[in-house]
């Protein structure tokens, strides 16, 4: 993304020479629960982590818990389908979530392009003109 950011930055410097104070780019903060979700889904893999390694007999340490629950032989019973699940499944669909995609043109502070808004990506010609309607002249 941040290629897209300076190939983009390199266009609009050429089109509109000398009408930036500052260009930056920035990462979109991804929705809250996502952080959240990562710190469960952590404290999931150490639980399964701490489960390999002690197995059978961390259950008689969580109170109120005589025995392991049916799910725990389940994922026993196919322990590669437990791990994909685990480590590279639940953590790559949080993630997919975490990362927005978005792309949104300020000038001056006044929003010029959301891709959030729009659904879709601009293109150069879109940018262009979106600032030329901001009031930016082409040099």
């Amino acid at each position: 993304m941040k290629n897209n950011f300076l190939k983009l930055r390199s266009i609009l410097h050429r089109e509109f020479p000398d009408q930036w104070s500052s260009f930056a780019g920035e990462n979109y903060p991804p929705p809250g629960w996502t952080a959240y979700a990562g710190n469960v889904i952590a404290a999931v893999q150490l639980f399964a982590m701490l489960l390999i390694l002690a197995g059978d007999s961390v259950w008689t340490y969580i109170p109120g818990m005589r025995q392991p629950p049916e799910l725990y032989y389940k994922m026993k019973e196919n322990p590669a389908m437990t791990f994909i699940i685990v480590f590279l499944v639940i953590p790559s669909y949080v993630q997919s979530f975490a990362n927005t995609g978005a792309f949104e043109l300020y000038v001056d502070q006044k929003l010029i392009y959301s891709k959030l808004e729009m659904g879709r990506m601009p293109n150069v010609e879109e940018i262009v003109a979106a600032l030329e309607k901001a009031g930016m002249k082409r040099g």
